[in-house]
């Protein structure tokens, strides 16, 4: 039976269909339930983290600024002048510097200058300076003693027509280290829900202790739910802080160096009723997924293995050599993609194809073109004469050195390898330089540049000959004590060939044909277009040949290529 049945993709699909139907939906239900309860009570958890340390980074980089508003205010000559100052001017300018300081945070809290017997001299509190604080005791008593800290307390009293929730002081200090009065920072509920505002869900209850479990600050939600009061009594008896009591959750985290901690309070995300919902569902859903299955097997199955069966054939098709099949599928599902990318496939295999054929075959004919171009009947027959009459009328020299740079041009042009290093490039156009030297008789010159270290650098077998002939033939004729400069050097790690004369330059339809690379209109100037798609052949479009005339005269064509040591 399983044999049968493993030879059909068809017949597996639907016994699948069946199989999965009939799953014993209770258990699977229960695990389910059971998964997703656990999966959503972790999720919920994480979010209620998140909210916390959102929280706690507020509260941090409000405490933060803070502690920062208190430096400079501490540095400020002005505003420490002014604590004991009586005239009207001077005072009113600690104000305002007072003010400058604290313009960021007069917002989320009110800053206060005390003198060092604790009377309130300067304020940004909508009410002013009003109040005492004393000095021998309590929050200054204790700035006092920890100068080089900002220190944080519960407010214990009413110190302000708003009441208070949290008091930070810091003691002003002279060069002797001697207290002159104190900064004294005041928030009230007010401020905490402009701080806090947005970083939580309001109808979960969030306070703020301090390090004794005493209520700084709390949320209506909170207060109703007495956070602070059952956190102190399970801490004073040692229990777990975390326990579940009256369907609220607690989750704690302290306030960096602060000695304060935020409490969030929050339901739990699954109940009784919620579980049992969720496992009549799944029983009901385990039901009618049983006989939905069933009837659904035979027409999914026929539907999911129409696109499978004639992939299958279009592949046989391909592997018999028929790169024009194409599957053709209409379908927008993962069967569609995988249709339309077979189907690209064997468009991209053919075209690739197509594409080699084409570039060997353009590379061919450029590497014929090149030697043709390079060593062309024409060249051969004048070099050849030119060494027979000088041979007649110089005896020896001007033939010995022509006959050495054909030998050396020839059997390069020759060999099999397709590249050279650059000093044996440079060495070839010098010798075919040589030569067309003596056969003009000396009316140009010419110079070569090259950098010790581009010498290995490999390069194309002549390519640089093509260029230097159109300068020769085409740049200089006509002309007298003409001048041939060839310069090799790097640039933004790309090999550039620079060839110079100082001739007629070059025509500007001859230009226009270059930089489109007309082949069949170039005539004359073929090389140039066999070098370009040679190095574009090789190295890719982003590398060729480029030719412009000079200002003062002649023309500069240049040939780039990447930096190939080996």
């Amino acid at each position: 039976m399983m044999t049968v049945i493993r030879k059909s993709f068809k017949r597996e699909l639907f016994l699948c269909f069946i199989v999965v139907a009939l799953i014993p939906m209770v258990i699977t239900g229960c695990f389910l339930v059971s998964v997703l309860k656990e999966r959503l009570s972790r999720d919920y958890e994480k979010k209620t983290q998140e909210q916390l340390v959102s929280v706690e980074n507020r509260l941090t980089g409000i405490f933060d600024e803070m502690e920062r508003a208190s430096e400079e205010i501490l540095s400020d000559e002005v505003i420490v002048e002014g604590i004991t100052q009586t005239d009207s001017w001077l005072k009113n300018k600690a104000y305002k510097r007072l003010y400058e300081k604290t313009q960021d945070l007069r917002e989320i809290a009110w800053f206060h200058i005390y003198d060092a017997q604790g009377v309130c001299s300067l304020s940004t509190s909508p009410q002013g300076a009003e109040g005492d604080l004393p000095t021998y005791w309590g929050l200054l008593r204790v700035a006092g003693t920890h100068s080089q800290e900002m220190i944080l307390r519960r407010a214990s009293g009413q110190q302000s027509s708003e009441p208070l929730c949290l008091q930070g002081a810091r003691a002003i200090l002279d060069e002797n280290e001697e207290c002159l009065g104190f900064v004294v920072i005041d928030m009230t509920e007010a401020h905490f829900e402009t701080i806090l505002s947005g970083t939580y869900n309001e109808e979960n209850g969030i306070a703020v202790l301090n390090s004794y479990w005493e209520d700084v600050y709390s949320t209506k939600a909170a207060k109703e739910a007495s956070l602070a009061q059952t956190l102190r009594k399970r801490r004073m008896a040692g229990e777990d802080l975390r326990q579940t009591t009256d369907g609220i959750t607690f989750y704690i985290a302290p306030i960096q160096q602060t000695g304060l901690y935020i409490i969030l309070g929050k339901e739990p995300v699954f109940t009784r009723d919620v579980t049992n919902m969720t496992i009549g569902v799944m029983m009901i859903m385990a039901v009618c997924s049983l006989f939905l299955c069933i009837a659904a097997a035979g027409v999914m199955s026929n539907y999911l293995t129409a696109p499978v069966k004639r992939l299958s054939q279009a592949m046989a098709r391909v592997e018999g050599g028929d790169l024009d099949v194409q599957v053709g599928s209409l379908r927008k599902d993962e069967f569609g993609q995988l249709s339309a990318s077979f189907d690209g496939m064997t468009r991209q295999i053919k075209e690739n194809l197509a594409l080699q054929v084409k570039q060997q075959k353009e590379l061919n004919d450029s590497n014929i073109a090149m030697m043709q171009a390079q060593l062309n009947p024409h060249f051969l027959y004048n070099t050849l004469d030119t060494i027979k009459w000088v041979a007649k009328a110089h005896h020896v020299s001007e033939l010995a050195t022509m006959a050495s740079g054909l030998a050396k041009i020839l059997r390069t042009s020759i060999s099999e390898a397709q590249f050279i290093s650059l000093s044996e490039e440079v060495s070839l156009v010098c010798a075919y330089m040589d030569i067309q030297k003596i056969r003009f008789d000396g009316n140009f010159s010419y110079d070569v540049e090259l950098p010790f270290e581009l010498e290995d650098c490999m390069v194309p077998k002549m390519i640089i000959q093509p260029i230097v002939e159109n300068a020769i033939i085409h740049g200089l004729k006509e002309r007298e004590n003409g001048h041939i400069f060839v310069s090799i050097y790097e640039e933004e790690a790309t090999l550039c060939i620079d060839v110079y004369d100082d001739g007629c330059g070059m025509d500007e339809t001859i230009l226009g044909l270059l930089r489109e690379r007309n082949r069949e209109e170039l005539k004359g100037h073929i090389g140039f277009y066999n070098v370009d798609t040679i190095i574009r052949l090789h190295y890719g479009t982003q590398y060729g040949l480029y030719a412009e005339n000079q200002a003062e005269g002649g023309a500069r064509v240049r040939v780039t290529l990447p930096i190939v040591r080996e």
